[in-house]
């Protein structure tokens, strides 16, 4: 996992130094204890939750922008929970969703002020597409399948792209992608990811 150094404020008026992460970070055996013990001022646990979380959220961030955007935003959100970590909610389970969260937040305020500003969201968020390397193995029968798949996802819309990303490429719980959309209750974020699922086994049985 990369470790960064120094993260620069809001302001770029200050910064940040992050120091290697020792074996105290061993005592942390839930997010949920990780967290409080972020949130109570522990630098431990804020090494390990930067470290942790830094390269992922970059991967989710390019999702929205280009890499060299991306970086700087993630910067700006972990300097931001550090500051205000008294004041951030409690959380029962995994830490990552509430990172998403607070980098998607930040990426689209980021785009309202694009007018006086190079940063723009791209066009074709969450284009999922099956990496070479998970076919090399494959025989040719199931490569033109596994291209197909790759077609198909290609086709569906942002939104159910998104929902994919969530629910299968991290691994999210339905109440996780709920918070993540924006849904009103879990029960539309199951119905999504259920029709999607529905529609690509219809024709890609192989892969489900």
């Amino acid at each position: 996992m990369k470790v960064v150094s120094e993260a620069l404020d809001f302001n770029n008026t200050t910064t940040v130094s992050v120091k290697n992460p020792t074996v105290e970070e061993v005592r942390f055996q839930t997010d949920s204890e990780l967290w409080e013990a972020f949130k109570e001022g522990d630098e431990t646990a804020f090494i390990k939750i930067y470290n942790d979380y830094f390269e992922s959220l970059c991967d989710f961030g390019i999702q929205f922008a280009a890499l060299s955007t991306v970086k700087d935003a993630v910067q700006d959100v972990f300097i931001h929970l550090r500051t205000k970590r008294a004041q951030l909610p409690a959380l029962k389970n995994s830490i990552q969703p509430f990172l998403f969260q607070c980098l998607k937040r930040h990426l689209f305020n980021l785009n309202k002020k694009a007018a006086k500003s190079n940063f723009k969201l791209t066009e074709d968020i969450f284009e999922i597409a099956i990496s070479h390397e998970s076919a090399i193995i494959l025989n040719q029968e199931h490569k033109v399948k596994l291209e197909r798949l790759n077609r198909a996802l290609g086709k569906l819309n942002a939104k159910q792209r998104e929902a994919i990303y969530y629910y299968f490429y991290k691994e999210m719980s339905y109440e996780e992608v709920q918070d993540l959309m924006g849904f009103d209750n879990v029960k539309s974020a199951r119905n999504l990811i259920y029709k999607i699922v529905k529609k690509l086994k219809q024709t890609f049985l192989y892969f489900f």
